[in-house]
């Protein structure tokens, strides 16, 4: 873990820095497989194929950005979220530039970023072109959090929505809206419209 402080990691330059010691898709499984079992990542990958409306939502994208993606090889919903996360990056790869990083590994982009008190992953922090940080997206998606509750707290959890078709697909779906919310961000962000003069 490097030494570097909460301030100084979450900044432009320490997330450039950071970004820079990340994996992509293929080497992190590939290395990660040694010590865990990942073949839900090729799993989910293999299910993730993203339909033609949502190819072309990825690439008319405008704007670059960064992500990086703090998980956990062994975790189930990392393979899915990261899944996802690398079909979106594969309909668009010159504007979306994706990372992985093994939360055992970088423990620092956890500690600095507890979520309700904890150390959870996944962990996706989404940057500007320049890696100013954009947002931050952590733990499970709102599926996955429906279906934890009904599951767990049974009438008591209050979930109205009905559980969807397909609910790995449906992670997806959720993903790809939270990468394009930042997309819209960053298009319409007066800074970068004043930079690329549009």
């Amino acid at each position: 873990m490097s030494e570097i402080s909460g301030m100084e990691l979450l900044s432009a330059e320490g997330l450039r820095s950071k970004f820079e010691e990340g994996e992509r898709f293929d080497a992190f499984v590939d290395r990660a497989s040694s010590e865990f079992n990942t073949s839900a990542w090729g799993e989910r990958h293999g299910l993730l194929e993203l339909t033609e409306p949502q190819r072309n939502i990825v690439g008319d994208f405008g704007r670059d950005m960064r992500i990086l993606c703090v998980t956990g090889p062994w975790c189930g919903d990392c393979a899915l979220q990261g899944a996802a996360l690398q079909r979106i990056s594969e309909a668009n790869p010159e504007r979306v530039d994706l990372r992985f990083f093994n939360r055992n590994e970088h423990a620092e982009l956890i500690v600095k970023m507890p979520i309700c008190g904890g150390f959870r992953v996944p962990v996706t922090i989404f940057c500007a072109e320049d890696f100013e940080p954009v947002s931050r997206f952590g733990d499970r998606t709102l599926s996955r959090y429906r279906s934890i509750a009904r599951k767990a707290l049974g009438e008591a959890s209050n979930v109205l929505a009905p559980p969807p078709a397909d609910p790995v697909r449906e992670v997806l779906s959720e993903m790809l809206a939270e990468v394009e919310r930042v997309q819209l961000l960053l298009r319409l962000s007066t800074r970068l419209r004043e930079k690329h003069g549009d």
